[in-house]
């Protein structure tokens, strides 16, 4: 393991060192053509340099627009997030409360199913209670007492043998309507409690029903709720893809213009470079007249020294610097 003060080898690159780039020989120009030259690299340097204020100005300019756009941006990813648990948690509810009614309308079709079965038999005993009744053709009440009447008549009265089958016969017949009355008044009984327990699977039947249509009402407003807020969701997104497409265009016309800067970046250094050269060149020109020229005041101020002794501060300073005048 490295630490931070152990040194690291790097290994040398042949490839970068045989790439550094030998330094430039500029022609030696004449003084027109160095003041020509200066004149257009000076030229050029401005141009550039101006060129690159602006690019500088215009990339501002698009990151303070790609600002906005990423701030509206991020905005509406930030509500998108805000709501999407909202719309997450009315789904839950939603379907939550579908399974309850589903439950619900299992319990009922149950019962549906043995209301039916219920309705069948108190059909089926009907249908037996009114076949004895038929037969019965009178009420239990009324049977009993002719039934007795006649019983009593075939055992008390002294009436002739054909007249006591008649009889006979006739108490056989209301023997038969008495036991199908009173069977028919059980099965009625048995109706009467077999509907009783019918009406009351039809009431839980009932209480069920206005417990769905209630959890209907419920699972139906979290639907609309929830399909509010996805529709809303779906607009923020589309919203925000909007934006992040502006923001990635803005970075597209960013990305020349940060091209154009390092070219910029690279080449005004050289235009120095080469502008310091030349005007090195004029410095020379502007020694050899200056030196030129000086030669001729030292001749006049030696010639006025020798002459009266009496010099000007430049005359002086120039045979100083001559060594004519030792100090």
């Amino acid at each position: 393991m490295q630490t931070e003060n152990t040194p690291i080898n790097v290994p040398e690159n042949k490839a970068e060192k045989n790439q550094i780039e030998t330094p430039k020989v500029y022609p030696k120009l004449s003084e027109r053509e160095l003041k020509e030259k200066i004149n257009l690299l000076r030229q050029r340097i401005e141009q550039e340099e101006r060129e690159l204020k602006t690019i500088f100005r215009d990339i501002s300019l698009h990151n303070q627009g790609g600002n906005d756009l990423k701030a509206k941006r991020d905005g509406l990813n930030a509500r998108v997030k805000e709501l999407s648990p909202k719309a997450a948690d009315l789904r839950k509810k939603r379907d939550e409360t579908n399974a309850k009614i589903a439950e619900l309308k299992a319990q009922r079709d149950q019962m549906r199913g043995k209301g039916k079965e219920f309705s069948e038999r108190i059909g089926e005993l009907k249908k037996s209670r009114d076949e004895l009744n038929l037969t019965a053709r009178g009420r239990f009440e009324t049977l009993e007492k002719a039934y007795q009447e006649e019983l009593n008549l075939f055992l008390t009265a002294d009436l002739p043998l054909e007249h006591e089958i008649n009889i006979f016969d006739r108490l056989n017949e209301l023997n038969e309507r008495l036991k199908a009355t009173q069977k028919a008044n059980e099965i009625h009984s048995v109706i009467t409690l077999e509907y009783t327990k019918g009406k009351e699977i039809y009431t839980d039947m009932d209480t069920l029903h206005a417990k769905i249509q209630t959890l209907a009402q419920e699972s139906q407003k979290f639907h609309e709720e929830m399909i509010k807020l996805y529709n809303e969701i779906d607009t923020l997104r589309k919203e925000a893809d909007s934006y992040h497409a502006q923001l990635n265009e803005k970075f597209k016309g960013i990305a020349p213009l940060r091209k154009k800067i390092g070219v910029l970046k690279t080449e005004i250094p050289k235009l120095r470079d080469e502008l310091g050269v030349y005007l090195e060149q004029m410095k020379e020109y502007q020694l050899g007249r200056d030196q030129q020229k000086n030669v001729g005041k030292r001749e006049q101020a030696k010639e006025k020294f020798k002459k009266d002794g009496r010099l000007s501060l430049d005359e002086f300073r120039l045979l100083v610097e001559s060594e004519d005048i030792k100090l």
